[in-house]
């Protein structure tokens, strides 16, 4: 499991348009301290850039963050973002990558044993799943237990800092779309969708789920960006299939954005990046590959 990336917004419009009420959980009550985040300084010959990691669901008690995050957003002129999540026109054209048009529906394209599993734990709110591919479902009743917790999307950061943008008149240019991320997450082959929710509901009930929840968040919180890559290090190790999906979720997509980030470095723009916390941490991040083009990465605590 990984910090949500925006892939999870418009599951998350699912779950709430659903209704579905899952068990709350009292498993981990997190202390209210002050959010430090994750943020990194990247030079290159010409230019300096700021990033920083999100999670997309949060509480306002996080708010303010510290001073440095503060100071690098008000230097840009430009905020970089995955998606912006407030399109609503590009949300709803999205749409169709996450369901399956009627009389297809989710239990043609699972094991029997996954609906069985999904079953058990929801009950017969399982029908209200018919529609949905399985990475939804996995990624709804994941942000299910943010919300459980007290998170909430309202309050993401990469939000926070897009309407803040908007306010302040500053560019804001996407790193991808909200139709290439449905297409990764909604396109999965049958198989590695059935993985996806089958590992998610297996988490789920044995608490695995909550505690990588809670582990996660609170590596975000205190800056610790080693402790954080190493839980989602554990994560795609558990099996193949888990690899696989991280790889294709995580690694893949991060080659694109690195582009991407580069190309805006070489305009001289003045960047404040705020993507998912997952892209940031690790092999394969980010700040790897921008380190492998010759930049220089900093992170600042």
């Amino acid at each position: 499991m990984k910090l949500k990336t925006s892939l999870s917004q418009l599951a998350l419009h699912c779950l709430t348009a659903l209704g579905l009420a899952l068990a709350a959980s009292q498993a981990f009550a997190q202390a209210e301290t002050p959010a430090k985040g994750v943020m990194w300084e990247v030079k290159s010959e010409k230019n300096t850039a700021y990033l920083f990691g999100s999670i997309h669901l949060a509480k306002a008690s996080f708010y303010p963050l510290p001073e440095a995050v503060e100071k690098a957003y008000k230097q840009a002129d430009t905020l970089v973002v995955e998606v912006d999540t407030t399109d609503a026109k590009a949300n709803e054209k999205a749409m169709p990558y996450f369901v399956y048009t009627a009389p297809d529906k989710l239990e043609n394209h699972i094991k029997k044993t996954t609906w069985e599993s999904l079953q058990s734990l929801v009950g017969p709110a399982a029908a209200q799943f018919q529609s949905l591919k399985p990475t939804i479902v996995a990624t709804a009743l994941s942000i299910g237990v943010f919300r459980q917790q007290g998170y909430d999307a309202s309050k993401g950061v990469d939000l926070h800092y897009v309407l803040r943008a908007k306010q302040d008149k500053k560019d804001i240019v996407e790193l991808e779309s909200t139709a290439f991320q449905a297409s990764v997450l909604g396109g999965l082959p049958d198989e590695d969708g059935d993985a996806m929710l089958a590992q998610t509901l297996e988490g789920l009930k044995s608490g695995d789920t909550l505690r990588e929840t809670a582990g996660m968040i609170s590596a975000w919180k205190g800056g610790d960006a080693e402790g954080l890559a190493k839980i989602l290090q554990d994560a795609a190790n558990k099996d193949a299939g888990s690899k696989k999906l991280m790889k294709l979720l995580l690694d893949d997509r991060n080659m694109g954005m690195t582009k991407k980030i580069l190309s805006m470095l070489e305009e001289g723009r003045k960047l404040f990046i705020v993507v998912g916390a997952g892209h940031l941490t690790g092999a394969n991040s980010i700040t790897e590959l921008l380190e492998k083009q010759g930049l220089e990465v900093r992170q600042i605590k």
